[in-house]
């Protein structure tokens, strides 16, 4: 947007909040910051002259002497940050209520146990403790067959990467995210010995075996 397609209320608007602030950080002390806003010495130095009536008038007569221009390349990047980190935490809270345990919350996002204690009962979620079950069979059998049609990879060990899918496979089957990670992982090494989710995988809370086979 440049000086001619800017309505004059917004010109003056404009230039009376950026010749305050200059004053501002004049009174701070701190010049780079008022160099920062565009300003050179000499204007600095005649701007620290004015009283508040004359800033007034500078900023509304005559022709504006500030300008608003949109970096459209950082506005976007800036805008795609925002639209990513929200849609992190949106992805943390939902792993969070589908039953992730605090190393699966350490692998996808680097959270330590505190911050998954933090954010469940920020969420409402009642706190856990015990051990994890596993699904009975028939159970794991029909989320291996679900799982196969979610995955494009369900038996490479990037399966385990696929956070997305396995949320899908939570949701459907009403399995804890947990075991669905500890499930995809055995599936796409069929071979390895199976063990059972150990005290770090359910050390963030209980699970009654009753909700694992729930659904």
């Amino acid at each position: 947007m440049n000086q001619n397609q800017q309505p004059r209320h917004m010109s003056r608007s404009l230039t009376l909040a950026v010749l305050n602030q200059a004053i501002g950080y004049l009174r701070e002390g701190n010049m780079r910051r008022a160099r920062a806003l565009g300003f050179s010495d000499d204007e600095l130095r005649e701007l620290r002259r004015l009283s508040a009536t004359d800033i007034e008038a500078l900023s509304c007569d005559g022709p504006a002497v500030c300008r608003l221009t949109v970096d459209h390349e950082m506005l976007l990047i800036v805008m795609q940050r925002l639209i990513e980190d929200q849609d992190r935490e949106t992805r943390i809270d939902r792993c969070l209520t589908l039953g992730a345990s605090v190393t699966m919350m350490g692998t996808f996002f680097g959270l330590t146990g505190n911050d998954c204690a933090t954010r469940r009962s920020l969420l409402g979620l009642p706190s856990r403790q015990g051990r994890l079950a596993m699904p009975e069979e028939a159970m794991e059998h029909d989320a291996w067959h679900r799982w196969q049609s979610i995955c494009e990879t369900p038996d490479q060990p990037r399966a385990a990467d696929d956070l997305h899918g396995m949320m899908t496979l939570a949701e459907e089957t009403q399995i804890p995210l947990a075991v669905i990670w500890h499930l995809v992982k055995a599936w796409a090494e069929p071979d390895a010995p199976r063990e059972e989710l150990d005290a770090e995988e359910d050390a963030d809370g209980p699970f009654d075996r009753r909700q694992a086979c729930a659904g």
